[in-house]
């Protein structure tokens, strides 16, 4: 009994875990997909917001494939919890691999590849046509184009001491979990900055963007899991 409780246990820190590192894939993918789209549908017309939305589109799109390191901070104001972690997301169009203390994921468009660092195990799946477009940084942004009234917040100073542009998103999408985005800008070369996302639970991400390297020459390879760099990982095929 007692082993069968502990494995439960360990199975639902297993969920939670997956659960978290995807919600953290999300909310990065949903900061970058905001920007990889040069014609974007607002409900909201703010002129100033929308002039640094249009040049942060146009340095994104310039950027091609690129890897992103980034500093997370989860905020859970019920359960009185914080975090806070660095990773790194490679993407080359639909194609992604995130690296966080926690999860490592592949996606090459097809497959994707989830490891569980503190098992050693990976999950296999095929993610649905539906899935997939979820995992999709360009199709991600649907629910934005479908809507979002938005402001122009004013010139900020980040934490680096850098001047930032700051933007207010409200998705319109009645079903969202996101109540609202502050994004901030960079005055300098137009990227993305940082990105607040608050939910509808009281759970607020923060993804402070600490380097960007551009237009990689990034090989199919990276965005494949490699059995030889983790030859005692525990292989479970969901396919």
């Amino acid at each position: 009994m007692k082993i069968m409780k502990e494995m439960k246990i360990m199975k639902e820190m297993k969920g939670m875990k997956k659960m978290k590192g995807m919600q953290v894939l999300f909310s990065l993918l949903s900061l970058l997909s905001l920007f990889s789209f040069p014609q974007l549908s607002f409900a909201q017309k703010d002129a100033k917001a929308k002039e640094w939305l249009d040049k942060s589109s146009a340095a994104f799109n310039k950027a091609g494939a690129l890897s992103v390191y980034f500093t997370m901070n989860i905020k859970d104001t019920p359960n009185k919890v914080s975090e806070s972690f660095d990773g790194t997301i490679d993407l080359k169009g639909s194609k992604f691999h995130l690296d966080i203390p926690e999860m490592e994921t592949w996606f090459d468009g097809k497959t994707q590849w989830v490891l569980q660092k503190g098992w050693d195990e990976v999950s296999i799946t095929e993610p649905s046509a539906q899935e997939a477009q979820a995992l999709n940084p360009a199709v991600i942004f649907d629910m934005y184009k479908k809507g979002c009234n938005y402001k122009y917040r004013g010139e900020k100073t980040d934490l680096k001491g850098k001047k930032v542009q700051e933007v207010e998103l409200i998705p319109k999408v009645k079903n969202s979990d996101m109540t609202k985005i502050v994004m901030q800008i960079s005055s300098g070369d137009s990227m993305p900055a940082m990105i607040h996302i608050f939910y509808k639970n009281k759970i607020e991400n923060i993804i402070h963007i600490n380097k960007y390297q551009k237009n990689l020459n990034l090989a199919d390879s990276v965005f494949v899991f490699d059995k030889k760099k983790h030859p005692n990982a525990e292989i479970i095929d969901l396919r």
